[in-house]
């Protein structure tokens, strides 16, 4: 059965008379990567982004419409997606750093309502920043988008949750100690695990619980 989203992909980028590598070349990407899109496999949704802003119809690619029908559609859209606001923020996979970027959304992306309702998710509960560093490889990659669910702050060991401390923000695996402090650990196992005293003083606040992608995450 062919994929019809990376037909249509296909005919947006013959539409705007690019060639496969020069689309590659535009939005960062090897042709081979290009090739392997218009063959059926998955486009990562900043991709698509990338390539919206060089005039591929996005609505097109993703539900088979036109972007001016999306006005007479919008009720269809509403009830097939829901979207969550992406924040131009790193969150550090290293030692910790001050979260940099901007404070409000710089886009949305939208996720399939399906999707959402079989996880248990709701996309007022979730957020998307970017995991920054090499420390929580091979789970996360330095720039990967972190879906992070906002709703879910309960610590449960061996999960991988934001967590702030001060100015420091971390994604970590969390493990309770006896002490009570937790202990925040890094999968590329050249970090050592630190540890983390839950109190006041050191002001720590747990933002939320990543949420694995799948291919069925980010539209």
């Amino acid at each position: 059965m062919p994929n019809l989203t990376s037909e249509r992909f296909k005919s947006e980028r013959k539409r705007l008379n690019l060639s496969q590598d020069g689309l590659a070349n535009l939005i960062d990407v090897s042709e081979s990567t290009i090739k392997r899109w218009e063959g059926g496999a998955a486009i990562p949704s900043d991709k698509l982004t990338l390539c919206a802003q060089h005039g591929f119809d996005i609505v097109f690619i993703l539900l088979g419409r036109n972007a001016d029908e999306l006005t007479n559609s919008s009720s269809r859209f509403e009830d097939e997606f829901d979207l969550v606001n992406v924040y131009d923020v790193a969150i550090s996979a290293g030692h910790g750093s001050i979260c940099a970027g901007d404070a409000q959304p710089v886009s949305r992306l939208a996720f399939r309502k399906d999707w959402l309702n079989k996880n248990g998710l709701h996309a007022k509960d979730l957020l998307i920043v970017y995991a920054m560093g090499d420390s929580m490889i091979p789970t996360i990659q330095d720039k990967e988008k972190l879906l992070v669910n906002s709703a879910d702050k309960e610590l449960t060991d061996g999960f991988i949750y934001v967590i702030r401390n001060q100015e420091n923000y971390w994604v970590k695996r969390v493990q309770r100690q006896f002490d009570g402090s937790l202990l925040l650990i890094s999968d590329n196992k050249m970090y050592p695990p630190m540890q983390l005293a839950l109190n006041e003083a050191n002001d720590v606040e747990i933002i939320g619980r990543w949420i694995p992608p799948s291919r069925a995450t980010f539209y």
